[in-house]
C-alpha cells in the first residue's frame, strides 16, 4: 500500500512538473499569424504596419520563442520586438509570454522615438509626416539606439545600420521601394545634431495610416492613464480626460509635430485637440456605434453597417471583412438583397431563368433556404454545388450576371483596355466581368486590375449587395 501510494505522489509530482513547464512554454505563431497581429497593433496606434514588421524580422525573424518554447531573450532584451525592459516599464513576465503585448511594447518604443524626433530629440526628416515611410529614418536608428555606429556617413559606422536593414526588408521582402534620405546631411563622425533637419526624398513611399473622418465616433484607446485636449494642434493643455473617454471628431486632420491631430467634441464645456494615435474608431453619426468589433479600421465599414441594418447579413459579434465568401454565403448575401429589392419596391418573386435540378443534401440547414432560392430564381446553371467552395472574384460576376439589365451607354467598352489582367478568361466570363463593371456593381480589385481569380471576400461581397440595392433598389 505505501509502494502505491509512493507512486501515486511521484505521477502526480511529475504531471505538475509537466503542466508548470507548458503553462510557461510558447510556440511561435505562422508569419502570417504575426504579420496580422502587428498589422492590429498598427492600425489602431496610427503607425506604419511595415515599420513594425521590418523591425520584428530584422530583431527576432519572427520568432517570439525559442526551440525548447523558452521566450527568445537576447542580454537584456524580450521577445518579437526585442523589448529591453531594464529601466522598467513593461510587464516583464508578458513581455516574455504575450506576443501581442510584445507587440503593442515595440509600437510604444517606436512612437517615443518618433516622438523625440518630431520635438528635436534627435534628429529629423522633412515635415515629419508619419505617413511616409522615409521620414522615420531617424526613428529607427533611435530604436536600436542613438548611437554613431548607426551613422552611414561614418566610417566607424556598423556594416550593416540598423535603419537600413530595416528598409531593405521592406524593399525585398514587401515589395516597398525605399528612397534613402540624402547622406551629405550627415556628419564624418558620431551623430547628427538633434536640430538637423533631413529633406524628405522626392520619390517617396506611404504608410497606409488610417485616417479618421469628422462625425466619427471616437475614445481614448486605453494603453495610458493620461490623456489630454489641447487648445489647438500640439498647443496647451486644457483639459484631461478619461481612460476610454468617448467623443466625436468635428474637425481635422490636421499634421503638426509628426502627428495628425482631430478637433473632439467630449460635452459642451469640453473639446479640443489630441493627436489620432490616441484615438480609437468606435463608430460615426451616420451609423452610430458599429456592432461589429472588427470593422473600425476597415475600408468598407460603412458600407458593412449599410447592409446590416437592411438585414442583409446578421447582426455579430464579428463581420471578418477580409474572410473569404464560401458559395453558400454568397447566395445568403443575394438571395437577402434581392429580398429587400423586392420588397422595398412593392414587387413580386422575380425568375431569372429557368430553374435546374440540384441535389441540396450538403447544404447546411442555416443556408438551405437562400441556396434553393438562388437555384429556383435561375440564376445559376450549375447541377452540381460545394457549399464550402470559395468564391473567386470572376464567378461572382457570372452570378449575379443573370440578374443585371444591361446598359447600352457603354457596351462598347473593351474590358480589356479598363483591366489588364483578363486575357485568360473565357468569353463568358469576360461577359459577366464587362456587365457587373459596366452596371457598377463590381469595380476592379487594384489600378488597371480586376485580379478574376482572387477569391472574394466578405467585405467585397458586401459591397456587390449595396451596389446591387443602389442600382435596383429605388432609393
Amino acid at each position: 500500500m505505501k509502494t502505491i501510494t509512493h507512486k501515486i505522489i511521484i505521477l502526480i509530482i511529475l504531471l505538475l512538473f509537466m503542466f508548470n513547464t507548458s503553462a510557461y512554454a510558447g510556440t511561435n505563431p505562422e508569419r502570417e499569424e504575426i504579420e496580422a497581429m502587428i498589422d492590429e497593433v498598427a492600425i489602431k496606434r496610427g503607425i506604419p504596419a511595415i515599420l513594425l514588421k521590418g523591425i520584428a524580422r530584422v530583431e527576432s525573424v519572427y520568432k517570439h520563442f525559442n526551440s525548447d518554447g523558452s521566450p527568445k531573450i537576447c542580454g537584456t532584451s524580450i521577445g518579437l520586438m526585442q523589448i529591453n525592459n531594464v529601466y522598467g516599464g513593461y510587464d516583464n513576465y508578458r513581455l516574455k509570454y504575450d506576443i501581442i503585448y510584445n507587440v503593442e511594447a515595440g509600437a510604444d518604443m517606436l512612437l517615443n522615438k518618433w516622438s523625440m524626433s518630431s520635438y528635436n530629440q534627435v534628429s529629423s526628416v522633412g515635415n515629419m509626416d508619419p505617413n511616409i515611410l522615409e521620414n522615420w529614418y531617424f526613428a529607427l536608428w533611435a530604436y536600436n539606439g542613438w548611437s554613431g555606429s548607426n551613422n552611414p556617413a561614418s566610417p566607424y559606422a556598423k556594416k550593416y545600420t540598423y535603419q537600413q536593414l530595416i528598409y531593405d526588408v521592406i524593399e525585398n521582402e514587401y515589395g516597398k521601394k525605399i528612397n534613402n534620405i540624402d547622406f551629405s546631411y550627415l556628419p564624418r563622425e558620431g551623430k547628427p545634431s538633434r536640430s538637423l533637419v533631413v529633406p524628405t526624398p522626392n520619390n517617396c513611399s506611404g504608410g497606409n495610416i488610417v485616417l479618421y473622418e469628422k462625425g466619427d465616433y471616437v475614445r481614448t484607446d486605453g494603453i495610458r492613464t493620461d490623456y489630454y485636449l489641447r487648445d489647438s494642434p500640439a498647443g496647451s493643455y486644457v483639459y484631461r480626460l478619461n481612460v476610454n473617454q468617448l467623443g466625436i471628431i468635428t474637425d481635422g486632420p490636421l499634421l503638426k509635430n509628426g502627428y495628425y491631430w482631430y478637433k473632439v467634441y467630449i460635452n459642451d464645456s469640453r473639446e479640443g485637440w489630441i493627436e489620432r494615435n490616441l484615438l480609437l474608431r468606435t463608430g460615426d453619426t451616420s451609423y452610430g456605434r458599429y456592432i461589429y468589433n472588427d470593422i473600425s479600421f476597415h475600408w468598407a465599414r460603412k458600407t458593412i453597417m449599410d447592409i446590416c441594418g437592411k438585414g442583409i447579413v446578421n447582426r455579430d459579434t464579428l463581420y471578418n471583412p477580409d474572410n473569404h465568401v464560401t458559395w453558400e454565403e454568397y447566395c445568403i448575401f443575394l438571395s437577402r438583397t434581392l429580398n429587400y429589392i423586392e420588397t422595398n419596391n412593392n414587387q413580386g418573386k422575380k425568375q431569372f431563368g429557368k430553374a435546374p435540378d440540384i441535389d441540396f443534401s450538403n447544404v447546411h440547414p442555416w443556408a438551405l433556404n437562400y441556396v434553393k432560392d438562388i437555384h429556383e430564381r435561375g440564376i445559376t446553371e450549375e447541377k452540381e454545388i460545394n457549399p464550402l467552395e470559395n468564391i473567386t472574384r470572376k464567378r461572382a460576376s457570372l452570378i449575379i450576371e443573370n440578374i443585371l439589365a444591361g446598359s447600352n451607354k457603354y457596351m462598347d467598352v473593351d474590358i480589356k483596355t479598363v483591366f489588364s489582367d483578363l486575357e485568360n478568361l473565357t468569353e463568358e466570363e469576360l461577359s459577366a466581368v464587362k456587365t457587373a463593371y459596366i452596371n457598377g456593381i463590381v469595380s476592379g480589385k487594384h489600378v488597371k486590375t480586376f485580379c478574376p481569380d482572387e477569391y472574394l471576400t466578405r467585405a467585397e461581397a458586401g459591397v456587390i449587395m449595396a451596389n446591387i440595392i443602389k442600382e435596383y433598389g429605388h432609393e
